[in-house]
């Protein structure tokens, strides 16, 4: 019992200092250097069309990493230009595909997409062409696709860097809670309000006001 209450100590401790140590880190990318990291993407590959394609779902749709994983081709109406997003706890939700993701994806099963039986949008570049099996394949596209483009030093570092960056630059441009909570599917405002972290000296720099008043 003793050192089951060590070993609880230690590992409490040492959350508490990666926190610390992440706490003074950016938790997203500015646009520009979003468009960094699509702009490495090889598309002349068809690995690049694919990973290109992921990211772009994960920068401009604001999907989870699970979420581009469980994509599948039947989940895309392209006539209504929408896509049905299988989101947390079984929850689902019809989505507009903004028209640059849409050329995205196209390209991808067009040119990159390897024949399969499979219904999964995005598959496995190498023999058997499955789905992946859950978001952890999408975070190390993220996580190479951020080394490529040499991004480094941010507190998130990957899928998700993608998601709160989208929710932040909303912010920044006005956005409201209720409108970026109904983008990324929040059930609740307080999910979105976490978005709302952002560094204080950076707003100021850009003279817009802190969300929610003076603090």
């Amino acid at each position: 019992m003793h050192v089951h209450a060590q070993v609880l100590d230690y590992v409490g401790r040492y959350t508490s200092i990666r926190r610390w140590r992440l706490a003074g880190l950016p938790t997203f990318l500015p646009p520009q250097k979003v468009q960094l990291v699509l702009d490495a993407c090889d598309r002349t590959t068809a690995m690049g069309l694919r990973d290109y394609a992921v990211l772009m779902a994960l920068a401009k749709l604001g999907l989870r990493a699970s979420e581009v994983a469980a994509l599948s081709l039947d989940d895309i109406d392209w006539q209504s230009g929408s896509v049905l997003v299988h989101g947390k706890g079984r929850r689902q939700a019809m989505m507009p595909l903004r028209h640059d993701v849409g050329a995205a994806v196209v390209a991808y099963i067009r040119q990159g997409r390897p024949a399969s039986a499979c219904r999964r949008l995005f598959l496995r570049m190498l023999a058997p062409h499955v789905g992946f099996a859950s978001g952890c394949a999408i975070t190390m596209i993220a996580k190479e696709a951020l080394e490529r483009a040499g991004i480094h030093g941010y507190a998130h570092h990957g899928a998700h860097l993608f998601r709160h960056s989208l929710a932040t630059d909303l912010l920044r441009s006005g956005a409201s809670f209720a409108e970026i909570g109904q983008l990324l599917r929040h059930r609740s405002i307080d999910s979105t309000r976490i978005y709302a972290k952002l560094d204080i000296e950076k707003l100021r720099e850009l003279s817009l006001p802190w969300p929610g008043g003076v603090q």
